[in-house]
């Protein structure tokens, strides 16, 4: 038996509206149009669907039957056509993120509050940890999209995607003799108790060689991995640092003022995606979402 699904809908409509006429208005054809798909399910089924008692259409126990479980079916459709509408839309998915401390801690939590916001329906997660540890999850494809601080340098199973870079800022406390000036040069840092990142940070090599260049000699008071602790300890009066805007502007703290740094000691950071993966619609959005915010009100100009 081979049933006919323009039949299976012209009855749903019937047993739903209760009338011939308006399952027709339903489906846009006329009554003896529904009336004949009906009579030939009915045929096919070998079994009678409904009696008339004047006006009414009474359906049988039969017809209750099968009506159970051919609206299953089409509410089945529905949800499925809904779900295909909201991928379309992106209102659904998940989206898996990661990225260093630099950039988790600042614009990308941003980023995934904007995205989440427009797109409710999507499960994210953002996990923020070591570059490293970003490019051994993206290899194993347990994340869609990663953000790390490379130096040229690649990694298997991985794609990378340089992002423009941004120049460093000199972080000041309130206060500070230095405020006056609208550029900090790395001659103005002679005697200065310098608040530096970890000894393996790309940023702190490139601040070390500046400083070396200059011949500018620095007092050394606190070392930081993050560059999130540094400017808390610059606001507690320990000094001065040399880091990310994504970091200072992120802060806002009262008790810190930035300036720009001369010479220019860029911030280098990537894009990592798995390799050889096709990209969802969700991600293809979130990453546009995060290119809107490098371009523009985070970049450094």
């Amino acid at each position: 038996m081979e049933l006919n699904p323009r039949q299976l809908e012209a009855f749903r409509h019937v047993m739903v509206t209760g009338s011939m006429t308006v399952a027709a208005e339903h489906l846009k054809v006329s009554q003896p149009a529904v009336s004949r798909l009906v009579k030939d399910l009915e045929k096919t089924l070998g079994i009678r669907l409904f009696r008339r008692e004047g006006n009414r259409l009474i359906p049988g126990a039969e017809a209750q039957r099968l009506f159970r479980e051919v609206d299953r079916f089409y509410l089945g459709m529905e949800q499925v056509e809904r779900v295909a509408q909201d991928l379309k839309s992106v209102r659904t998915g998940t989206l898996r993120v990661a990225s260093m401390h630099t950039l988790g801690l600042s614009v990308l939590s941003e980023g995934v509050r904007r995205f989440s916001l427009a797109r409710p329906g999507v499960d994210i997660s953002l996990d923020v940890r070591p570059s490293l540890g970003i490019l051994e999850l993206t290899a194993a494809h347990q994340i869609d999209v990663g953000f790390v601080q490379m130096l040229g340098t690649e990694y298997p199973g991985v794609s990378v995607f340089p992002l423009p870079s941004v120049a460093a800022i000199c972080v000041l406390p309130r206060g500070h003799h230095l405020v006056r000036r609208k550029i900090v040069r790395v001659t103005d840092l002679q005697g200065e108790s310098l608040i530096s990142l970890s000894r393996n940070s790309p940023m702190r090599m490139r601040i070390e060689a500046a400083l070396e260049t200059a011949g500018v000699s620095c007092k050394r008071s606190v070392d930081s991995t993050l560059a999130h602790v540094a400017c808390s300890l610059v606001a507690g009066g320990l000094g001065v640092t040399i880091v990310d805007p994504f970091t200072a502007n992120n802060l806002r703290d009262p008790k810190i003022v930035c300036r720009p740094f001369t010479p220019t000691i860029p911030f280098e950071f990537s894009m990592v995606l798995p390799a050889h993966q096709p990209r969802s619609k969700v991600l293809d959005d979130f990453i546009q979402v995060m290119k809107r915010l490098f371009d523009g009100e985070f970049s450094a100009k």
